[in-house]
């Protein structure tokens, strides 16, 4: 961790004669590097990220002192109308590479020749769902950890295809209201569900890059000679597994900066039967509902829905092999006071099992709760301090010796260093 951090922090030195102020930076590309040095104290069991059932990134074997989190974030401005933007998360586990892209498309917003405004995105890019990882390369202004929706968008979603937005602001409305919908065709995300599945849904701060291989549960599923011997004891998201494309569609409604309402319908188009190279591919579709908006006293509120099914295998008794529906819902409250910022969220979330297929009884039910504050003590520096709780009843951790209910704990203390604009 040592010597990643001092590698980082070289780099961002050899930077900085760039990125300082925005009179020495050129106008047609904008750079943005940032490195999260943290103190991460965990009670719970062992982590996901280490092959094992813990809903946290961290237990109490990889906690202390960490490089949570680096990362660069880079636009440049080919023409007027068209931008390339690349996002690289760096991480100091055994997940991928230590370096590794979470995005990279081009962006063209065609000229206006009429009230419409159109917007393409080609490459690869996150669905259009979170309302709390705004900020450079999906950072959050809010918390260190993301809710349990935008975790697992995070962990297992992306978009590998091309997006269209079309957008309006009617002048009968004054010019206050802009409606907006966008529609995307992908591919390379069959796995996708593969963790809601058989690991249930987390909360952490890690966004999975392209090439990385996410740890499962040694499910006796997965085990030599059983049902699911096949699959890999990782999942790696990003694939194309089945030769068939996804889509979503999207719509949005913003009044000026005080309310934005969103819904979407996702469908990757997975066929379920369909496996390749250690990877299923998995049928997953879900629904999102998302509203921000300001409230009295400047309180900004972010609420998110999602429900949805995740199938993979043939079907036994009416159900697949593995047919799974989820649901999950997030509340979060934040208010900042000059450089302070207090935010606190609640998480519910379950995961229902419809298929019968012997140890592999993974339905699941719990909720969290985070409160976070962040002092700004200058454009370079934040300090934020993080507290999270998690209570979960999960029927498969017996299969490991644990019961099915745990609360798991995790208090973090990061110094964000941020360079660039």
């Amino acid at each position: 961790m040592v010597r990643l951090l001092i590698a980082v922090l070289f780099a961002v030195s050899l930077l900085l004669p760039l990125t300082t102020t925005a009179a020495e930076k050129p106008a047609r590309y904008a750079l943005r590097i940032d490195a999260d040095i943290s103190y991460v104290d965990t009670s719970g069991l062992p982590s996901w990220a280490e092959g094992f059932v813990g809903k946290l990134r961290y237990d109490d074997e990889t906690d202390g002192l960490v490089l949570s989190r680096a990362f660069v974030d880079y636009s440049l401005r080919l023409t007027d109308t068209v931008q390339a933007n690349v996002a690289l998360e760096i991480y100091d586990d055994d997940l991928g590479a230590v370096a590794d892209f979470t995005e990279a498309y081009l962006e063209w917003r065609v000229l206006p020749r009429s009230a419409n405004r159109y917007r393409f995105k080609l490459g690869a890019f996150y669905p259009r769902i979170s309302l709390e990882n705004s900020g450079a390369s999906w950072s959050s202004p809010y918390t260190l950890s993301s809710s349990a929706i935008n975790t697992w968008v995070a962990e297992e979603l992306r978009t590998f295809g091309v997006e269209l937005a079309v957008s309006r602001r009617p002048e009968m409305f004054g010019g206050a209201h802009t409606f907006s919908v966008q529609g995307s065709v992908f591919w390379n995300n069959d796995p996708a569900g593969s963790l809601l599945a058989w690991k249930g849904w987390s909360l952490h701060d890690r966004q999975s890059r392209f090439r990385d291989r996410l740890p499962l549960p040694p499910l006796p599923q997965l085990e030599p000679g059983e049902m699911f011997e096949e699959q890999d004891p990782y999942v790696t998201p990003f694939r194309e597994i089945d030769g068939r494309a996804g889509y979503y569609l999207n719509g949005e409604w913003r009044f000026a900066n005080f309310f934005l309402l969103r819904a979407m319908h996702y469908d990757n188009g997975g066929d379920p039967t369909a496996m390749k190279n250690g990877q299923y591919a998995w049928a997953t579709k879900f629904d999102h509902i998302g509203v921000q908006m300001t409230l009295p006293a400047d309180i900004s509120l972010i609420f998110q829905w999602m429900r949805g099914a995740t199938d993979m295998g043939d079907v036994i008794d009416g159900a697949h092999e593995v047919d799974v529906d989820y649901n999950s819902n997030t509340k979060l409250l934040s208010r900042s006071f000059g450089k302070h910022r207090i935010s606190t969220r609640y998480d519910h979330f379950e995961v229902t099992q419809n298929d019968r297929t012997p140890e592999d009884n993974n339905p699941e039910y719990g909720h969290a709760w985070t409160v976070s504050y962040q002092f700004a003590y200058s454009d370079h520096a934040t300090m934020a301090i993080e507290w999270l709780q998690i209570k979960t009843h999960h029927c498969g951790w017996t299969y490991y010796g644990f019961e099915p209910e745990a609360t798991e704990r995790q208090l973090q203390f990061t110094l964000k260093l941020r360079f660039g604009n």
